[in-house]
Formats: structure tokens, C-alpha cells, sequence
């Protein structure tokens, strides 16, 4: 199969909402006269001239005004484009790339939006008009709705790393199965971290997070006059619920689509976001985005605003703002021991309540907080049994776990990451996990049925 250039998987996924099916709803992308881009060697020494650049900032300015999200806002940015024409502020220009930049930049200079872009391309559009091909589509599902790991983290906490909004109809399988997988876990946590939004998927999400009749996320009020609006499905048992803790990871790459999954997530309080910022982009534009300009110009113009059905707003230039505000790479250590946190106060019994504190007081992900020294030492059960020495030979740990029958077993552990570990040779499920507490370093060893879990302590 032929693979589609990183550029337009790149613009595919940070298309905003409903860009993929404008036809659906009404919409239908634009496509004007223009000249065509060079070829060849005609690409690599291609310089700008007066006539071409005036050509593209008109078409440019033009397309602002008739098709940005806000009439007002589009006026303003096409008026100050051809200002800096008669002022001729581009007339030192031949570099097609700087040119894209400098309109880019005065645009966005009176109205910062996040999606607004002007490009450059020595290779024709390859973006096929009227929505994906047959082909993409069938890419698209390959993908696995951008869902490249689904696992239980130690203390019966669901992790779902989502790397991209795609479109329902081919995301709604894996989706299911991901929370089917899930379904039992005690809490969530979604990461958004690494996801530039999309297409679509945000209605799947927050019905698998809702119970009860379909409810209003929010609409997308599109320049030509239509409105579109986003609800939830009532998925029945198939729910996860909204009584579990859920917990959403965002970082500053956090973006379009996958912003509105956070934003209506956090104007729901369906849970708590962990992480950073998001981006700030939630104008949306009709598939494909991109408006021919000429000379191989082409800009993408927001065509549409999205209104929140709680807050009445969006998150345009501000981003989504984190309940909990951690630097990224943070973000999964300080959720997962969040998690264990509300889930030990709930806990129904000593044991399970125990065993989950001693897990949210550990560093559980990212760069370890206690070294191979710190950890090397003979722990012990309250109860005498099991006990375990860890020793350590060049900062990798091994352990020699003996039993009151007389059983041994010496082990090699790998990281985990934190102060994490499992036994080389053993499949998931089997953890090692190191906490300080009261002055103390406590060991969690964790270990599928029928065989036993143990807290032990350092001698």
C-alpha cells in the first residue's frame, strides 16, 4: 500500500472537528482558480516575483474575508494584508517558504488563531477533495483509532494512550474494545499528551464517560450559517460510568480535537486533567483545509467557532488549563498516584487500603527518586514470611526471595520507570515497587493470582 507523506498525515490529524465529513453537514470546501505550483527544476531555483506575490496576498486576503469563522476578525486580517502590500512590506521577498511565513505572521498579528496557516509546496495537493479515499480510510482504520497501548497499571487503574481524533466510523471499533478491556478497572487514566487532534471521536469518548439520556457537548457554528452540534449516545452497561475516578493527561502538543475532548471533559467535572496547557487551536475548517492561493501557496482558514454547550465559550488562544498543573513528563506519575490516593479512602478493607498508600507514595513513572545503593538491603513481612534480599552489581538490582520451606528464588530485575521494577523473564503483572515513608523504604511486590502480593520493609 502506498504510504501517505508525514505532511498529510500531519495535516490530517490536526484538522479541527467535523473536518473530514464536511459534506454531512452542508459543507463544501472552496476550491478557486489558481496558478499551478513549479515543477522540477523549475521548483528548486523558483523566486517570487512583484506580480506572484501580489497574486497570492490578494488571494490570500480575499479567502479571509469571505471565509474565516468571524466576518469581523476575517475583514480586519485581509485589510492588513494588502495595507503591507501598498506599503510594499514584501517587496524584498523572493523565498516562497519566508513569504508563506510573513502573511502567516501579519494575519495572525490581529487575530492569533491557532489553525490559521499559510504553506508552501513544490508538489501538487495530494489532499483528495470531497473527504478521505477509500485508501486513507482503510490507513485510518489500521491504525487502531490512534490507540497505540491499552493496559491495567498496578492498583487496578485502566491507562488508554490516545494519539489522534479520528472520525467515528473508523475509530468506533477499537474505542469499544479498548473500554471493553477496561470496563472493571477501579479508575481511568486517558492520555492526551501526545495527541494533535483530528476529526472526530470526542462524542465516543464522553458517552463512554456518561450515563443516561444524550446530552449536549457542544456546536460547531460554521461561517455559511450552519450549525452543528455534538451529543453523547447512551451506551448503556457499555458505559464505564461516572462514579469512577477518570483522570486526562495533557500536554502544550495537545491540540484541536483532542483540546475539546478535554474541555468538554473538564466543563462536565466528568474527572481531573493532570499535565500541562494545551494549545490553544479550536476553529475548525472543512476537509482538506487548505485554500489554493497560487504558485503553490496554500492556506488553511478556520471556517467555523465551537460553543460549549456549558461554558458558552471555547478554548481559542487559551488552551485547556489542567486541574493539576505538572510538566508533562510528570503527568502519568502524578495522575496514576492521584488515583491510588482516592482509591485507598474508598477502600473496603485494611489490607487493600495498605497496599494501595505504600503504591501512591512511590515515584511510579519518569526518572527514579531512590538509587540502586538506597534500594540494596534484606526486606521482611511483617510475619516474617517472605522475605527478599535485594542486592545490586553496577546500578542493576537483583533479588533472592526465600520462603520458611526453604525455597529460593534469585532474580534480575529491569526498570520499570520510577522506582518501578519486575523480574526479568516474567510476563506483565509482576511489579516491584519501592516507596519512603516515615523514614522507611517499603517494598510493594505485586503478584498475580494465586500467587501472593506482600508489603515488606527494609531491615
Amino acid at each position: 500500500m502506498k504510504a501517505w507523506p508525514f505532511s498529510l498525515w500531519k495535516r490530517l490529524l490536526t484538522v479541527p472537528l467535523f473536518c473530514l465529513f464536511p459534506a454531512a453537514f452542508g459543507i463544501v470546501a472552496t476550491t478557486r482558480g489558481q496558478s499551478p505550483p513549479p515543477q522540477g527544476h523549475a521548483a528548486a531555483t523558483f523566486h517570487l516575483d512583484a506580480a506572484s506575490r501580489a497574486e497570492v496576498a490578494e488571494k490570500f486576503a480575499q479567502a479571509l474575508a469571505d471565509d474565516y469563522a468571524y466576518a469581523d476578525r476575517g475583514a480586519k486580517m485581509a485589510a492588513a494584508i494588502r495595507a503591507h502590500v501598498n506599503a510594499k512590506a514584501y517587496d524584498g521577498i523572493t523565498s516562497a517558504p519566508e513569504f508563506a511565513s510573513a502573511l502567516e505572521s501579519d494575519a495572525r498579528a490581529i487575530v492569533d488563531d491557532r489553525h490559521l496557516e499559510v504553506d508552501f509546496s513544490s508538489e501538487p495537493p495530494q489532499m483528495p477533495q470531497g473527504g478521505p479515499s477509500r485508501e486513507m480510510m482503510a490507513e485510518m482504520r489500521r491504525q487502531n483509532a490512534e490507540i497505540p497501548q491499552v493496559k491495567i497499571l498496578d492498583g487496578n487503574i485502566g491507562y488508554l494512550v490516545v494519539n489522534g481524533m479520528l472520525p467515528d466510523s473508523v475509530a468506533n471499533d477499537a474505542i469499544a474494545a479498548a473500554f471493553a478491556f477496561l470496563h472493571n478497572t477501579d479508575a481511568l487514566i486517558i492520555d492526551l499528551r501526545g495527541n494533535p487532534g483530528g476529526s472526530g471521536s470526542i462524542d465516543l469518548f464522553m458517552s463512554y464517560l456518561s450515563t443516561g439520556a444524550p446530552y449536549l457537548l457542544h456546536s460547531v457554528h460554521w461561517r455559511s450559517g450552519r450549525v452543528v452540534q455534538t451529543t453523547t449516545m447512551d451506551l448503556g452497561a457499555l458505559s464505564y460510568g461516572t462514579k469512577k475516578p477518570v483522570f486526562l493527561l495533557t500536554s502544550h502538543r495537545t491540540f484541536s480535537a483532542a483540546e475539546a475532548l478535554a474541555y468538554d471533559f473538564q466543563s462536565r467535572n466528568r474527572g481531573t486533567i493532570v499535565g500541562e496547557t494545551t494549545g490553544g487551536g479550536a476553529n475548525p475548517s472543512v476537509w482538506g483545509g487548505m485554500v489554493p492561493l497560487g504558485y503553490g501557496f496554500s492556506a488553511n482558514i478556520p471556517t467555523g467557532y465551537v460553543v460549549n454547550a456549558v461554558t458558552g465559550t471555547n478554548w481559542e488562544g487559551v488552551g485547556v488549563k489542567p486541574d493539576v498543573k505538572v510538566p508533562a513528563d510528570d503527568a502519568l506519575a502524578k495522575a496514576w498516584s492521584l488515583a491510588l490516593v482516592r482509591l485507598s479512602g474508598n477502600a473496603a478493607d485494611h489490607q487493600t487500603r495498605t497496599f494501595l498508600e505504600a503504591l501512591s507514595a512511590a515515584k511510579l513513572d519518569g526518572e527514579p527518586t531512590l538509587s540502586s545503593a538506597q534500594l540494596a538491603g534484606r526486606y521482611a513481612a511483617k510475619s516474617g514470611d517472605p522475605t527478599m534480599l535485594i542486592t545490586q552489581n553496577d546500578g542493576k538490582l537483583y533479588g533472592h526471595e526465600s520462603y520458611s520451606d526453604g525455597e529460593v528464588a534469585d532474580i534480575a530485575f529491569r526498570s520499570l520507570g520510577g522506582d518501578r521494577y519486575a523480574p526479568i523473564g516474567f510476563p506483565d503483572g509482576f511489579s516491584l515497587t519501592f516507596a519512603e515513608r516515615e523514614g522507611k523504604i517499603e517494598l510493594v511486590q505485586l503478584r498475580p493470582p494465586p500467587m501472593d502480593s506482600s508489603l515488606l520493609q527494609k531491615q
